[in-house]
């Protein structure tokens, strides 16, 4: 682990100068090895993150169900939250909603259903609640949406407060708490939480300039880019987490990280973002994305009412998330 760390930094601090050359206005080349490696910072990042926070998390004694909702929501979701303010900062409103709102689609039918495939899901007693409050966000997101057609930083402080109330719900919840010897020391977990949190901020800054210049090259608009492949690339941590939660038949983790996830992105990522810039939205794009992801979270609250997932289930997600991709694409 500590030699694949190290590869890690030395691979980050091998990117500054790919970074500069594409700044510069470099060929296709390097901008593709750029956004390569603003993935794998991403991905490899988070997974640090993750697991460094879940073993300071079974230092500190936290459920599995906890776990999922919160830290491991948190750390798979740090790179929607870092591309979607960079976006916002430099002035890319596209890439900062279609990021966001992309990942939630991303995570619901690309990732959920996977790991449904994978292994039917049992659900615990909390999921049909957690469903439902996501539920809610997302139409209280799309109502104020499509009112003002745009999200304001006022209502990005409405969505950080709602998250904060969010959290203090879960708190007060009384689970029954998995005795789980923590696998790193507490140091240990410590350097991986903020070498993987530097590698996702970082690695984000490089996926947003090579993906936003590789669509203007070839003349793709930003939605397209922003929502498929930025999107799959920031949910490549839900992705790998989830299906690792689920062969080992984590399940609360598994589920729990995907709604943690999608609520973390509504409330927080696009509540940061907005606060920094106001983000706008076109309305083409607005009615695609908005469209999909009612679809999908209903499918989500409507599966949940059974404590359980199916394979067929988990087909039926991949194919909404397959459609999707076609019509954004055509």
């Amino acid at each position: 682990m500590r030699y694949k760390l190290l590869l890690f930094i030395i691979v980050a601090i091998a990117s500054f100068p790919l970074y500069w050359l594409m700044a510069k206005g470099a060929g296709l080349t390097i901008l593709l090895l750029n956004f390569a490696l603003g993935i794998y910072l991403l991905a490899d990042g988070s997974d640090y993150f993750v697991e460094g926070a879940a073993n300071i998390a079974n230092h500190l004694k936290v459920s599995e169900h906890t776990i999922g909702l919160t830290i491991v929501a948190l750390a798979t979701s740090l790179p929607e939250m870092a591309v979607s303010d960079i976006a916002s900062f430099y002035g890319h409103p596209e890439t900062s909603w279609g990021n966001a709102v992309g990942s939630n689609i991303a995570n619901i039918g690309l990732v959920l259903g996977i790991a449904a495939i994978i292994m039917p899901l049992s659900l615990s007693k909390y999921v049909r609640r957690d469903a439902i409050t996501l539920a809610l966000v997302t139409a209280l997101l799309l109502f104020l949406v499509f009112l003002f057609g745009h999200i304001a930083w006022w209502m990005g402080v409405i969505f950080l407060v709602l998250y904060v109330i969010y959290l203090n719900d879960i708190r007060g919840r009384t689970e029954e708490v998995e005795e789980i010897e923590p696998e790193k020391s507490m140091a240990m977990s410590a350097i991986m939480t903020v070498f993987g949190a530097l590698g996702i901020v970082w690695g984000a800054n490089v996926l947003v300039d090579s993906a936003i210049s590789i669509s203007v090259m070839f003349g793709i608009p930003e939605i397209i880019i922003a929502a498929t492949a930025v999107a799959v690339g920031t949910s490549l941590p839900e992705l790998a987490t989830t299906i690792s939660a689920t062969i080992k038949k984590k399940h609360g983790i598994a589920v729990g990280n995907i709604i943690g996830s999608n609520v973390f992105n509504t409330l927080v990522v696009l509540g940061s973002a907005s606060m920094i810039r106001t983000i706008n939205i076109d309305s083409s794009s607005l009615y695609l994305t908005a469209s999909f992801l009612s679809l999908g979270t209903l499918l989500l609250l409507v599966f949940s009412l059974r404590r359980k997932i199916s394979k067929v289930e988990g087909l039926a997600f991949l194919v909404v998330y397959a459609f999707f991709v076609f019509l954004l694409i055509l």
